[in-house]
C-alpha cells in the first residue's frame, strides 16, 4: 500500500512537470519558425505576457486537477487497503471460527457426546473416541483429532477413480475408513473422500451413535436403545453360519450396520456409510506427486525361462514368463496396461497391486508385489499371480495348452506323476511354491491361473 501510494504521487509530479515543459517547447518552436530565436526564459511582449498568464492559469488549474486526482487515487488506494485488511481479518476470523467448531466437537466427554448426538440415528452423525463426525468427510478431518495413517496396513496414495481401505491408528486404537478417489488421477490418502467408517471389538476404539448407542453395548442394550427411540431397523441372521446377527438401519443414502455374535450377544462391529449420487462436489483434490524408484536402483532377481520346466513357468502368445517376472517383461512383448481398468500406476514399498494387460483381443489380470522399501512404478512390480483369460494362445507346465480336452489334461498330469483335483469346472494342481488352476468350458481348457503360494 505505501509503495503504491508513493508511486501515484510520483506519477502526478511527472505529469505536472511534463505539462509545463510541453507549453515551453511549443512556444520555442513558433519563435524558431519566425526567425526569432529566444531563450526559453526571455520575457515576451505584453500580449504574449497576457497569453502566458492565461497559459499559466490553465497550467495551474491542470496542476490543481492533477493534485486532486492524485489525492482521490490515494484515497481509493487507502480504501482498497482497508478493504483488504478487512478481508484478511474476516478470513482470520473464519479460520478461528473453524477452530472453534473443531473445539466444539472434539475433546468431548462421553456425557457431552451423548448430548450433542441426540436421538436421531438417521442424522448421519457419529462419534469416535472423543470427537464427532459426519459423512462424507476427508481423512484429514480425522487426523485433526490425533489419528494417523497405519502405514503397515494402508497405502499413502490412491489411484484415480479407486476405492481404498484406510486404517488409522491413535496409540493402541484403530479405525477403519472406506475412502473414494473421484478424480481420474492419483491423490494422497489425506484428500480422499471418506464414505464409511467402522470399528470392531479388536480395535480398542469406542464408536458412538445417536440414541445413546455405543460399541461397548451388547445386543439387548442396543435393541432397547433403538426401540426406546422408535428407530426402524431390520434384524438379520447370517444364513450361512448363523454365527452373526445384524441390526440394519437404512435411509435413502445413509446406512448403519451393527454386527453381533449371535450366541453371546456381544457386539462385534459397527459401520456407518453414506451413498453419494453426485460426486462433483468431491472432485478436484490436489494431484499427488508420487516419486518412484529408478529401475536401475532396484534389485529385481529374475531370469526369463528358456523352456517350461517348472510349475512357475508358462507361455503366452509365443513368449515365456515365470512367476516373479516384472511387469515390464510383458510390456516389452507388446502387452499394454488397460487404462480403462483398475490398474495401479505404482506400488508402494512392501505392498501389493494389480494390473490388467491387453494385446489385440487378449487380456491378462496380474497380481504383483513390491518387495522394496521405496514406491515403484507398476512396470517394476513383480508377478505373484496371473489369470489368463479367453482367446490367449497359452501353455502351462505339463505341455497343457489352451483348447486341450479334459481327458488330455488328466493324461498329461498322470504321465508326469502330478496329483490333481477336479470338478465340473476346473482341474487344479500344485507344489510347495505354486498353485495352477485350469478353467474348463465345454470340456476344454479356456483359462488358467498360476499363483505363488
Amino acid at each position: 500500500m505505501i509503495k503504491r501510494k508513493l508511486l501515484t504521487v510520483a506519477l502526478a509530479a511527472v505529469l505536472a512537470l511534463g505539462t509545463v515543459g510541453c507549453g515551453s517547447s511549443s512556444q520555442a518552436a513558433e519563435d524558431s519558425e519566425s526567425g526569432e530565436v529566444k531563450s526559453l526564459f526571455e520575457h515576451s511582449s505584453s500580449k504574449d505576457d497576457d497569453d502566458d498568464d492565461r497559459k499559466d492559469d490553465d497550467e495551474d488549474e491542470e496542476d490543481e486537477k492533477d493534485d486532486e486526482d492524485s489525492e482521490k487515487k490515494d484515497d481509493e488506494d487507502e480504501d482498497d487497503s482497508d478493504k483488504k485488511d478487512d478481508d484478511k481479518d474476516s478470513e482470520e476470523k473464519d479460520e478461528e471460527d473453524e477452530e472453534d467448531d473443531d473445539d466444539e466437537v472434539s475433546g468431548l466427554s462421553e456425557k457431552e457426546i451423548i448430548k450433542k448426538l441426540g436421538d436421531d440415528v438417521e442424522s448421519g452423525e457419529f462419534a469416535v473416541d472423543d470427537a464427532i463426525y459426519e459423512l462424507p468427510a476427508k481423512v484429514s478431518d480425522f487426523e485433526k483429532h490425533g489419528w494417523e495413517l497405519d502405514k503397515e496396513n494402508s497405502d499413502e496414495y490412491i489411484d484415480g477413480e479407486r476405492y481404498a481401505n484406510v486404517i488409522l491408528k491413535k496409540g493402541e486404537k484403530y479405525l477403519h475408513l472406506g475412502t473414494e478417489n473421484y478424480d481420474d488421477y492419483t491423490i494422497s490418502y489425506k484428500d480422499a473422500t471418506v464414505t464409511s467408517v467402522g470399528v470392531d471389538k479388536s480395535f480398542d476404539t469406542v464408536m458412538y451413535l445417536p440414541a445413546g448407542i455405543d460399541s461397548t453395548m451388547d445386543m439387548d442394550e442396543v435393541k432397547d436403545a433403538l426401540e426406546d427411540n422408535n428407530v426402524d431397523y431390520k434384524d438379520e441372521v447370517d444364513d450361512v453360519t448363523s454365527y452373526f446377527e445384524d441390526y440394519l438401519i437404512d435411509t435413502k443414502d445413509y446406512h448403519v450396520v451393527i454386527d453381533f455374535v449371535k450366541d453371546d450377544k456381544s457386539l462385534l462391529s459397527i459401520q456407518v456409510s453414506k451413498d453419494i449420487d453426485d460426486t462433483s462436489d468431491y472432485e478436484g483434490a490436489p494431484e499427488a506427486e508420487v516419486e518412484t524408484a529408478d529401475t536401475e536402483d532396484l534389485d529385481i532377481d529374475y531370469t526369463r525361462p528358456k523352456k517350461i520346466s517348472e510349475l512357475t513357468d508358462f507361455d503366452l502368445d509365443g513368449d515365456l514368463y515365470s512367476i516373479g517376472a516384472p511387469v515390464s517383461e510383458f510390456l516389452d512383448n507388446g502387452w499394454e496396461i488397460d487404462e480403462d481398468s483398475l490398474s495401479d500406476k505404482q506400488v508402494e514399498g512392501n505392498s501389493t497391486g494389480q494390473a490388467t494387460l491387453i494385446k489385440d483381443d487378449m487380456s491378462l489380470l496380474l497380481s504383483v508385489e513390491n518387495n522394496n522399501s521405496e514406491t515403484v512404478d507398476i512396470k517394476d512390480a513383480v508377478l505373484t499371480s496371473i489369470i489368463v483369460r479367453d482367446a490367449v494362445n497359452s501353455e502351462v507346465w505339463g505341455n497343457i495348452k489352451a483348447g486341450d480336452s479334459t481327458d488330455e489334461v488328466k493324461e498329461a498330469l498322470e504321465d508326469a506323476g502330478m496329483e490333481y483335483e477336479e470338478s465340473d469346472n476346473y482341474i487344479s494342481y500344485s507344489d510347495d511354491r505354486v498353485y495352477v488352476c485350469l478353467t474348463l468350458r465345454d470340456d476344454k481348457v479356456t483359462c488358467f491361473r498360476v499363483e505363488k503360494m
